[in-house]
């Protein structure tokens, strides 16, 4: 605040603390203090960017009365015209139906309710699919809550790869029949474009910057009716 020349804050938002009780300490301090940190700006910055019409209202919400303009991410797509890992495709690419997400296992992600849509359509639908769960695992004890709840719902057919290197992570969309996202919280989702890029049908829940980002390029789901997720 004490500087002297034109401010600009980018923001890509910031999740919210409730959704780490339980799980990380750690993680439900820092987003509380840095909203606690954004909301203090509001009258200290010039201008905004934001990356999505959500979080340009979260802004508005939180008093930030300077000119915001929404941004959308920039994404590199020629990157994803790199060659895959073709181990993957070759093993995965079967005859089966493959559903995917992307995104660091966190619990705003909601991966558990990606895991019960899947076990509903592999039991009423098609016994001849897999989940695949793609990226970062270290928060650890929502990572092993998911692996239990895997165990539980007695499911052989889903995969949590971890993070994964790039020529990977192009194999599993390559090889991807749906995209699902269940997710309660994005400030943009980069991986729904991903998605839209190598055109993959997505069935998506309507919650935060989803909507925005996805626009008419997917199915939008108003609630979580896992019969009618499965369904879809």
């Amino acid at each position: 605040p004490k500087l002297k020349c034109k401010k600009v804050l980018v923001y890509h938002n910031i999740t919210p603390p409730d959704f780490f009780v339980g799980i990380s300490d750690g993680l439900k301090n820092a987003t509380a203090k840095g909203l606690a940190q954004t909301k203090f700006l509001r009258n200290k910055v010039d201008y905004c960017i934001a990356d999505s019409e959500f979080n340009k209202e979260n802004l508005e919400g939180m008093g930030f009365k300077c000119p915001i303009y929404v941004c959308p991410v920039l994404i590199p797509l020629d990157d994803y015209k790199a060659v895959p890992n073709h181990e993957i495709v070759n093993e995965y690419q079967d005859g089966w139906v493959n559903l995917l997400f992307v995104g660091r296992l966190s619990p705003n992600k909601k991966q558990e309710d990606i895991i019960k849509a899947y076990a509903v359509y592999k039991k009423y639908y098609n016994k001849k699919s897999r989940l695949f769960l793609v990226g970062n695992d270290s928060m650890d004890i929502y990572a092993n809550s998911l692996r239990e709840y895997v165990k539980m719902l007695q499911l052989d057919d889903v995969y949590i790869t971890g993070s994964v290197p790039f020529q990977d992570l192009i194999a599993y969309y390559r090889i991807a029949n749906v995209f699902l996202c269940m997710s309660e919280h994005e400030g943009f989702c980069v991986p729904l474009v991903e998605a839209m890029y190598f055109n993959i049908p997505i069935v998506a829940y309507m919650s935060s910057a989803i909507p925005s980002t996805l626009g008419h390029s997917g199915v939008l789901l108003q609630k979580k009716d896992f019969l009618l997720t499965a369904a879809l």
